[in-house]
């Protein structure tokens, strides 16, 4: 995170790379994120944006941080915009946040707000935004040189802060959630990632106990992967698991 003229911090390469690609992709372009165009990801993505700023302005006032808005709550209205009004929408927020966050860490380097129904450090909002840009974007063309997915960084920021965020929905169709359960998603020359489920608790953890079966993935894949995404290519995953574990665990990642 790099702080640039007039307490800024600097765009990343994720979002460059999203924002070329949203502004030469149709906005009817259905996407890999089931029941999205390339319309609702932008839609998606400058919301996300727009809450952080809802949050950390009130914040930088002494304000109360107000509750997190549902998707549904915050995308509706963005949904409903033309799109050539929703793009610079998006560029706006997007810089609007980037500017807040720096002031918030001038202000606090360590500060933590509300959000989502816990305690998030603001210098988190960076790669969580990084992370929906890369994410997004191969949802909208798939993997492209270079490469922004797979990066060691972003993983180990959805693990942090997301690690059980990304399991809630495919919990909600575990078939088996009494049975506790333990897979490793191996990377070569990367840490060992783990699918756990214990007493009906699912998140994912980094483990190299090498008792617990594999499945042996490249590294975007594995990002791809742990995000509920289906990666592109034969030979890109090898199950060392029985059927059903499996199949329990493609139910589990199931993104959200």
């Amino acid at each position: 995170m790099e702080i640039i003229g007039g307490n800024m911090i600097r765009r990343s390469r994720e979002a460059e790379a999203f924002f070329q690609t949203v502004h030469r992709t149709d906005p009817a372009s259905v996407s890999r994120c089931d029941g999205w165009t390339a319309h609702e990801i932008v839609a998606h993505v400058t919301g996300i944006a727009l809450e952080v700023n809802r949050h950390l302005e009130p914040y930088l006032q002494g304000d109360p941080v107000p509750e997190t808005r549902s998707f549904e709550e915050r995308e509706t209205p963005l949904q409903a915009m033309r799109h050539d009004d929703l793009l610079p929408r998006l560029e706006a927020e997007e810089e609007r946040m980037r500017k807040l966050v720096a002031d918030v860490l001038e202000k606090g380097p360590g500060s933590v707000i509300n959000w989502t129904g816990r305690q998030m450090e603001v210098t988190k909002f960076i790669p969580h935004l990084r992370n929906e840009h890369a994410l997004h974007r191969w949802d909208l063309v798939g993997e492209e040189e270079p490469s922004l997915v797979g990066q060691l960084d972003l993983v180990e920021h959805s693990v942090e802060v997301l690690g059980r965020i990304l399991l809630l929905a495919g919990c909600k169709h575990d078939p088996a959630p009494d049975t506790d359960f333990s897979v490793r998603l191996c990377v070569e020359k990367e840490p060992d990632l783990s699918v756990v489920v214990e007493k009906g608790k699912a998140a994912l953890i980094w483990s190299n106990d090498s008792q617990i079966p594999r499945v042996d993935l490249d590294t975007a894949a594995r990002h791809l992967f742990i995000w509920g995404r289906k990666p592109e290519g034969s030979g890109r995953l090898f199950s060392h698991l029985s059927q059903p574990q499996l199949s329990r665990l493609q139910t589990l990642l199931a993104g959200y």
